[in-house]
């Protein structure tokens, strides 16, 4: 049931840009919540397609918060979380929700029942299904994510029947289409990195929170349809450029040293081989944009690095057990944009 965002203990912020064919589907999803009483955001992320105006007065109780232009991702969604902080010093919880989703009924309830039950676990993450905006999905989109030895972060259960992954357990983070996070979390680790912009921002976070000890865990019940990329989808150059630039970002500020000099022939070869795969697709230069980019921002990286290592609770061996190292597994994620 939605209440007003200054009593809330959970709130729900959706972040819109240009949403206006997948957003009703979302905030009517949303209304239909059931077992939970929170409030709902809506961040419009300077919207020119006329959905901040719909969501204004089609929802009237949710709130919206208006931003002048596309701040991105990270940024976005941040100024959704600051605002929330605002207006309501004492939330407990924070769930993300993208606007081309469609949350079943049941979803922010089953959240919040297990990070309840967890104090351990400073978020946790939905099982999200494909979905093409029309038909029931038949296939997982991501059970939760993964970290792998080689450098990047997968989708764990990509592609695998709907009705697999049924068991709850730890995942390395959320994917934030549709995740929910513990405040206390947030306020100990900070929020999203805005230089990453928009993709593996959600890696990084995940990353710091496992280095402060904090666990993720997956919840099953909590189902959620996504259409998957519908806001990046007409950026693919950007989001190259982005994602190229942001997975070296993550491993720059967050591997432990010698871990990273452990792991780094498998890193090299693999971003390599990664590299060299799309360029052969004729995207040489949002490969090399992506790569210049992580360069040129590297300073910024390793000052964020000193503070992140200097303050980490998690013990190499303990991180070590936390990644995931199956063979070969990214021919089985080719379809990712990694």
């Amino acid at each position: 049931m939605l209440i007003p965002l200054p009593n809330a203990r959970v709130v729900v912020i959706v972040l819109n840009w240009n949403g206006a064919a997948v957003l009703p589907a979302c905030l009517d999803a949303l209304r239909a919540q059931t077992g939970v009483e929170f409030a709902a955001l809506i961040v419009d992320n300077g919207s020119d397609d006329g959905s901040r105006a719909m969501a204004q007065h089609a929802y009237p109780e949710m709130d919206l918060l208006a931003l002048p232009h596309n701040l991105g991702f990270a940024a976005g969604n941040n100024a959704g979380i600051e605002h929330v902080w605002r207006e309501n010093p004492t939330v407990e919880f924070v769930a993300l929700l993208n606007n081309d989703t469609c949350a079943q009924p049941a979803w922010l309830a089953e959240l919040l029942t297990a990070l309840t039950d967890r104090p351990d676990a400073g978020m946790a993450a939905s099982k999200i299904l494909q979905w093409d905006g029309q038909q029931p999905p038949a296939t997982i989109d991501t059970a939760g994510d993964l970290f792998y030895t080689y450098g990047l972060a997968g989708k764990r259960g990509s592609g695998a029947p709907a009705c697999a992954y049924a068991a709850p357990g730890d995942v390395f983070g959320a994917c934030p289409a549709a995740a929910l996070y513990r405040v206390t979390l947030l306020h100990q680790i900070g929020l999203f990195d805005p230089l990453f912009f928009a993709y593996n921002e959600d890696v990084d976070l995940a990353f710091r929170a496992q280095l402060m000890g904090w666990h993720c865990a997956y919840v099953p019940t909590a189902v959620c349809w996504h259409r998957v990329s519908f806001s990046a989808q007409r950026l693919s150059d950007r989001t190259l450029i982005w994602t190229k630039r942001n997975t070296l970002w993550v491993l720059v500020k967050n591997m432990p040293a010698l871990l990273l000099l452990w792991y780094a022939p498998r890193i090299v070869l693999h971003f390599v081989l990664s590299d060299l795969a799309w360029m052969l697709r004729g995207r040489v230069a949002p490969v090399l944009r992506g790569r210049w980019q992580a360069l040129c921002g590297l300073r910024a990286m390793l000052r964020q690095r000193a503070n992140i290592q200097a303050t980490r609770l998690l013990s190499r061996r303990e991180l070590r057990a936390r990644l995931s190292a199956p063979a070969m597994d990214y021919l089985r994620q080719r379809t990712a944009l990694r």
